[in-house]
């Protein structure tokens, strides 16, 4: 990026990052908008506060911008409320009392120890596993608005676009399960897909769904032009089919069909 443009749209810049008010979200981004500083919102859009990120999505809707909202999906990271990692991470506290250390109490019996370590150390470690699960589950409210405003496109070719990249690139597995999904459930879309054997792409599909049933689903619409696929020797497609295809006879034919 230009850093002349950066250092020109600066307020702008610091009011999406630290927007709290509509009306200030409001001007700078008509200002952005005004001016068609698309490169500048891809960039701003995966940091920018939710409120700010909401208002982006909608006017970069309006102006077709579905690359930009591919992109974003695939980069933005959910924003971790304060204290979230602390919380869950870090030392664990000591949830029983140090018997050994109350100079009134006589000793302890080493069973009781024994017993009270054990506790204090399996707290600890469900502590440790809750706070991997949190770093894990990376659900932003902006990339889900993104999947379902780009759905609702369908089958808008740039839209669809948008969710195919998606659903092959994200790193985030929530997204793009959800991506995927979205395209599974158009059929006009995976008709589209298997008219123009572009099966890499309905493969791709069926591995971000993770779910048999789109597999199977899959499976059929290529199985439609099995001849083409024989004939143009797509051996993934028919692979594919002969693996996941429902009936019985027509994996065999895929099988057969197999270099």
């Amino acid at each position: 990026m230009d850093l002349d443009i950066l250092s020109q749209y600066g307020r702008q810049v610091a009011t999406m990052i630290n927007a709290t008010t509509s009306s200030d979200v409001e001007e700078a981004l008509n200002r952005l908008v005004q001016d068609e500083q698309w490169d500048l919102l891809s960039h701003l859009l995966p940091i920018a506060t939710e409120l700010a990120a909401r208002r982006m999505v909608d006017r970069l809707l309006e102006h077709n911008q579905y690359e930009t909202l591919a992109l974003v999906a695939c980069l933005r990271r959910q924003l971790r409320q304060p204290g979230l990692e602390a919380a869950t991470g870090g030392p664990s506290r000591l949830i029983l009392r140090d018997f050994e250390a109350e100079d009134d109490t006589g000793g302890v019996p080493e069973h009781i120890m024994a017993e009270a370590q054990e506790i204090s150390a399996s707290a600890a470690q469900r502590r440790e596993i809750a706070r991997r699960k949190a770093v894990q589950v990376d659900h932003d409210p902006i990339r889900d608005l993104i999947i379902k405003q780009l759905a609702a496109r369908l089958p808008d070719p740039r839209a669809g676009q948008a969710l195919l990249t998606i659903a092959k690139v994200c790193p985030f597995p929530h997204t793009q399960r959800e991506a995927a999904m979205k395209l599974a459930n158009h059929k006009q879309w995976i008709q589209q897909l298997a008219r123009t054997q572009c099966t890499g792409d309905m493969i791709a599909i069926s591995n971000a769904a993770r779910l048999q049933a789109v597999t199977q689903n899959i499976a059929q619409a290529m199985s439609q032009y099995l001849t083409q696929l024989q004939q143009s020797r797509d051996e993934a497609a028919l692979r594919f089919i002969a693996e996941n295809h429902p009936d019985h006879e027509v994996r065999q034919i895929a099988y057969a069909a197999l270099p």
